[in-house]
């Protein structure tokens, strides 16, 4: 079964969306993961001048490519990082995928944010992987950053 549900775009993102000259993207593919891999796939700007602000990642069921049946199992998974992330392990397990899996990480072309997917079972796995993000230029980024902080302070003032 592919990717269900609606992605939520978090409310301060829907501010930035809304007020800002950003341009809305989603990447979506099907990997297929043979046995014993390991490998690296990277999302960012091609440009230097660009930054991607990821909000979100929503995963499909991870299906045995040979049978169809879905396997959950913390034999298979992913490590991941972007710049404020540290590199961290998630298995492909119910609580992964069958959510919208929440971010806020920008992705720059110097440093991308990453996915290294691992499989160590001895099945073909395949499986289903959207990034949703916003591109903007560095400046409009600054931006950005600026303007989230100033929401924040705003809010920790009005609760003292």
């Amino acid at each position: 079964m592919p990717s269900t549900g609606a992605v939520k775009i978090p409310s301060i993102i829907e501010l930035l969306w809304l007020s800002l000259d950003v341009e809305f993207l989603h990447d979506t593919s099907i990997y297929y993961l043979p046995p014993n891999l390991d490998v690296t796939i990277r999302w960012g700007p091609e440009e230097d001048n660009k930054v991607f602000l990821i909000f979100a990642i929503t995963f499909g069921e991870p299906r045995n490519l040979a049978t169809g049946e879905v396997v959950y199992t913390d034999q298979i998974g992913f490590w991941h990082r972007g710049p404020g992330m540290k590199l961290h392990w998630d298995p492909l397990v119910q609580s992964i995928t069958n959510i919208t899996y929440p971010h806020v990480t920008p992705a720059t072309k110097e440093n991308p944010f990453e996915i290294r997917f691992v499989n160590r079972t001895n099945m073909f796995i395949y499986i289903d992987v959207s990034v949703w993000y916003f591109e903007v230029t560095k400046s409009k980024y600054k931006e950005i950053v600026e303007f989230v902080r100033g929401f924040i302070d705003f809010f920790r003032k009005a609760r003292q």
